[in-house]
């Protein structure tokens, strides 16, 4: 491991990561917001940021110091979105200065065949570290033993095989940490207490995102437990 990655990844060692994101057609989906959402999280105390597309990576850290974990979703018809599967992404979120890149690493990702090769391409060609994301234990033993530097829960929940989990998935952390696997508790995190629990499971660091983020997924919450109590208030 170069000193680079080395630097990347311990700088995140019990940090909350912020994912600063928003779909398109999202009431957020700005450059300059997404730019200031980044700025918000610094000054509130972020250890590092989650950032989509290479444009946004070079955007955000003109402004923001923090380590990033740069993306790219390739959006799908019916489907969900699948995350950074090409040496091509990974080339250009390096260029806009991510300090590692997350790549989906679960058996239904069209690459997954490929991924102990892209992680190999992204560690001697340029120089960065590799977060997987994974759904299940299988899938981020079998990432971080090809070479994965962390290894995230980011899509337990979203996978067919995972699509009834508890989540956050705590279980699922506290498993991979129990194999000596580096890793990062990503999805459904919605609570102070979640992140505290996500490190008692032996959480690397937490990224926390739309609970932070997203006023729209906020006040949908809030609306539907209005709608609740007024529909039962006497």
């Amino acid at each position: 491991m170069n000193a680079r990655i080395t630097t990347a990844i311990e700088g995140l060692h019990g940090r909350l990561v912020v994912s600063c994101q928003a779909p398109p057609s999202h009431p957020l989906d700005d450059l300059e917001t997404i730019t200031r959402m980044a700025q918000a999280a610094e000054m509130g105390g972020a250890g590092g940021l989650r950032l989509a597309g290479a444009d946004t990576v070079m955007k955000v850290l003109e402004v923001v110091k923090l380590p990033v974990i740069g993306i790219e979703k390739t959006y799908r018809l019916n489907d969900r979105p699948l995350i950074t599967s090409t040496f091509e992404q990974c080339v250009q979120l390096a260029g806009a200065g991510a300090n590692i890149v997350a790549i989906e690493a679960t058996i239904e990702s069209p690459h997954h065949n490929q991924f102990e090769d892209l992680v190999r391409r992204v560690h001697d060609e340029l120089g960065i570290a590799v977060m997987a994301d994974v759904s299940t234990l299988s899938e981020g033993l079998t990432a971080w033993e090809s070479g994965a530097d962390l290894v995230g829960t980011t899509l337990a929940g979203y996978t067919s095989a995972t699509k009834n989990d508890s989540l956050p998935a705590f279980e699922l952390i506290a498993k991979l940490h129990g194999a000596g696997v580096r890793t990062v508790l990503e999805g459904h995190v919605q609570t102070p207490t979640d992140v505290a629990a996500g490190f008692s499971a032996g959480a690397w660091c937490v990224v926390a995102g739309k609970a932070i983020t997203d006023p729209l997924d906020t006040t949908r919450r809030f609306a539907r437990a209005a709608a609740l109590s007024g529909d039962s208030h006497p």
